[in-house]
Parts: C-alpha cells; sequence; structure tokens
C-alpha cells in the first residue's frame, strides 16, 4: 500500500502530536512493506527524510484555507492508494479514497466559540468530509454519538483511542531513575475558554483557601492567544496573589515537569472530545481530580481517576481540599488501551480492510 498522510499538523500541540505519533509508528514498524508520502513542511519531516520507504512533498499552506483548497499536491495524493488526513479538511481534487479523523464537534456542541458563519463553514467541512471519506475515524464514542447525531450520518465510524506520546515516554525513561520533588501545588493544564472549566476551579480554590482546608498553590498551564479567550478568567487572574501562577507558552518538558512535581492534575472541563491531560498525569504518577462529563467517565472508567460533579464549584472545593499525595500506575491501562503503536496499528489495518488489501 502506498499512503499519502497530510502531516501539516506536526508541530502544533493537539492534532499535531496525534498524527507526529501516527506517522512515527507507522513508518517505523511497518509490517507490511507499505509506502508513505508525507505531506507538509520539510524542517518538521526530517526524521523522514532517508527513510526508503517515505517520499516527502513540501506543502506550506495552512488548513481550512483557498491555498488548501485548490494548491495542495494532489498530484503526489492521487499517485497513492489512499489518503489519511488527521482532521476534517479536505482539500479538492483527491480522486483516490480517503480516510479521515474527526476528534469532536465542539463547535457545534459549545455556544459561542465562533460565528455563525464560521459555523456555517465548519458545518460544510465536516459534511464534506463524512460525505467523501470512505471511512471516518474517532477518538471517543462520546464523539461517535455527537457526529452521527448532528449530522445524521448512518455509516460505521471506527472509535480509536489517543495514546501517549513518544515525547512523554521518553521524558519518563529519562526522569525515572532521578528523585522527583514533588511541589506544594496541583496544577490544571487548561486554555482559557469558558468549556475548558477553568474559571470553577479558580473559584473553588478560593473558596478552599477561605476555609483553610488547603494550602497549597495553584498552577494553570495554558494560552491566552484566543478570541474566544474566557474574559471572566482573565479579570480573576490579574486580580490574584502569588498563590495561583498562570503560564503561557510552556514546551512539553516545562509541562511534563509540572505534571511530575505536583500534588494533582485537576482538570474542570465542560466539554473534551478525549481529554488526554488527566491520563498523562497518571502515567508520570500523579492523581487527578476530573469532572464527570460523558468524556472523562468513559475514558477514564477503570483508572484511579476521581471525579466531581462538573460545574459544581462546592463540590470541587470539597474534594480539593480532600486531595492527598500519592502515586498512580496506569502502565497496564495505557499499554493495552491509550497507546499510539495500538492507535497507528488499528488505523492502518482498517484502512487495508477498506482497501481489500488483507
Amino acid at each position: 500500500m502506498r499512503l499519502a498522510i497530510d502531516c501539516r499538523f506536526i508541530g502544533s500541540s493537539g492534532i499535531g502530536t496525534y498524527i507526529e505519533n501516527i506517522v512515527s509508528y507507522l513508518v517505523n514498524d511497518n509490517v507490511h512493506d507499505d509506502q508513505f508520502v508525507l505531506i507538509g513542511n520539510p524542517s518538521h519531516l526530517l526524521s523522514y527524510r532517508d527513510k526508503p520507504r517515505c517520499q516527502i512533498v513540501p506543502c506550506l499552506h495552512q488548513s481550512f484555507t483557498l491555498k488548501e483548497l485548490f494548491r495542495f499536491p494532489v498530484k503526489a495524493v492521487n499517485q497513492c492508494d489512499a489518503f489519511f488526513t488527521p482532521n476534517f479538511n479536505l482539500p479538492l481534487g483527491i480522486r483516490i479514497p480517503v480516510f479521515s479523523t474527526i476528534h469532536d464537534v465542539v463547535f457545534f456542541d459549545v455556544d459561542g466559540l465562533c460565528s455563525p458563519t464560521g459555523k456555517l463553514i465548519r458545518r460544510f467541512f465536516i459534511w464534506r468530509a463524512l460525505t467523501v471519506s470512505r471511512h471516518v475515524f474517532t477518538v471517543s464514542q462520546f464523539s461517535c454519538q455527537r457526529i452521527k447525531s448532528l449530522f445524521h450520518y448512518k455509516k460505521d465510524i471506527t472509535i480509536i483511542h489517543n495514546g501517549i506520546s513518544q515525547q512523554l515516554i521518553d521524558y519518563r525513561k529519562k526522569v525515572q531513575k532521578e528523585r522527583i520533588v514533588q511541589g506544594d501545588y496541583i496544577v490544571c493544564l487548561g486554555n482559557l475558554k469558558k468549556y475548558k472549566g477553568v474559571k470553577d476551579l479558580i473559584l473553588a480554590y478560593q473558596e478552599a483557601r477561605k476555609k483553610q482546608t488547603i494550602n497549597y498553590r495553584l498552577v494553570i498551564i495554558g494560552r491566552f492567544d484566543f478570541r474566544t479567550q474566557d474574559q471572566e478568567v482573565i479579570s480573576l487572574l490579574q486580580h490574584q496573589d502569588h498563590t495561583i501562577q498562570f503560564i503561557t507558552d510552556a514546551d512539553n518538558e516545562t509541562v511534563f515537569n509540572y505534571l511530575s512535581g505536583a500534588i494533582a492534575l485537576v482538570s474542570p472541563s465542560h466539554y473534551e472530545g478525549f481529554g488526554i491531560t488527566p491520563l498523562e498525569a497518571m502515567y508520570l504518577h500523579t492523581p487527578v481530580l476530573i469532572s464527570d462529563i460523558p468524556t472523562h467517565r468513559e475514558i477514564y472508567q477503570g483508572t484511579p481517576a476521581r471525579f466531581f460533579k462538573a460545574g459544581d464549584i462546592t463540590d470541587l472545593s470539597r474534594q480539593l481540599g480532600q486531595l492527598s499525595s500519592g502515586e498512580c500506575n496506569v502502565d497496564e491501562i495505557v499499554a493495552h488501551r491509550y497507546s499510539y503503536a495500538i492507535t497507528a496499528k488499528k488505523i492502518r489495518e482498517t484502512i487495508r480492510q477498506r482497501l481489500d488489501l488483507c
């Protein structure tokens, strides 16, 4: 099989981590002697330059743009057996079978993330991906149900989970012989969008401090640069003392260091397609306290995660006061359920089956 892969997201977080790890496992653990055409920024694909089964096709056009629609290197794509994209953006002119991943439909489930026009554009892109794709992947049963419901989609969708990234695996190997000193803080990885629930956490934290049930700091790691950022959270952060710290533009190693040393990770999100950060924290043996939204209940069933009622500041405040130090071990769960090696294998097997190559 000759497979073209859209790699333009490599180098960014989220979907970038997803496709970077999938490509790595596909190329380096290739039992079928497949060939790969990797489309993206050549500087992000240097490690594949000398791989005998890899061809790098430069493409710097950003996703969801007119240039992408009309100037994507479809000639190289159409010389392959199939095209895999990690998102729902599909350039025009692709004549071979397409396989795409739709991670979530948050723009339709959460108000205020985009304008009515932006919502219509996204609806068109997702509708087109569902219509054009030979097969669609998603990352959770929750996302699968929402896609089928919102778009009245009757075909099968394959659910293939996200996993622990190779970057995090390498980090843990590097520090596992070192003694990680536990800090005097809890950590939240949450961008400043309302549905991430950061405001709930700040208010619950303030309430617990006022009742003197906690004496640790709160560290929030995220980003400010969103049009839809939560202005109430920004206002709260601007009037805080030293007990609350906000860190932006943190690289992977900084994030992993904070996760390793935290008393616990708290994820107060109201909506997730998957929600990877609690799994990353537990992989580093850090306890987690997470909202009981459907995705969290689905993904973290059977793990040591503790749940609080989503959006309930009183319940969150109470549970913040009950946090205790300790270690989580999810190695077996990761190995058998949340590994990108498993993700890549299932994607490759599904594509080959749909192409009748097995």
